[in-house]
């Protein structure tokens, strides 16, 4: 059986409202932890790719530009959650790391995250949440190739 859609790419618009739902969620329920969407992305993505990370490698993570990066990244070092070191084999780098602080509040995002996650993924089995997170890769890695390729 082929797969069909009724219009063209309906099913990225799909993704686009349900990754914006996932998002409003997420944002609300760590709202008690006085983070708004930017402040916990950044530090999701920070604890993804390991403290000591670069802005710029930051930025590409979030696919963001640097200008709105750093504006957070104050924002949360003014708040006592990170904090930015001068790269010593690249002296215009700076590398970034959660302070004590951060990681208490890292912690608390990841518990957060992890009750939503089970309410968000509530009657869907892991085989299944697998198969689309494999087929989300998988259509991920295609549209990289043709970004690409119209470079």
């Amino acid at each position: 059986m082929m797969f069909s859609e009724p219009m063209p790419l309906h099913l990225i618009a799909l993704f686009a409202r349900t990754s914006q739902k996932c998002r409003r969620t997420v944002t609300e329920y760590v709202a008690h932890l006085d983070l708004t969407e930017s402040r916990w992305r950044v530090m999701i993505h920070m604890a993804l790719l390991g403290e000591g990370c670069t802005q710029q490698t930051l930025a590409e993570s979030l696919e963001i530009e640097m200008p709105s990066l750093t504006r957070t990244i104050k924002q949360l070092e003014t708040a006592g959650s990170i904090k930015r070191i001068v790269d010593d084999k690249d002296k215009r780098s700076r590398l970034l790391y959660f302070t004590p602080m951060g990681k208490g509040r890292m912690n608390d995002i990841e518990s957060t995250l992890a009750a939503l996650r089970d309410e968000v993924y509530a009657g869907i089995p892991d085989d299944e949440l697998n198969t689309v997170a494999l087929c989300l890769k998988k259509i991920e890695q295609n549209a990289v190739r043709l970004l690409e390729a119209s470079k």
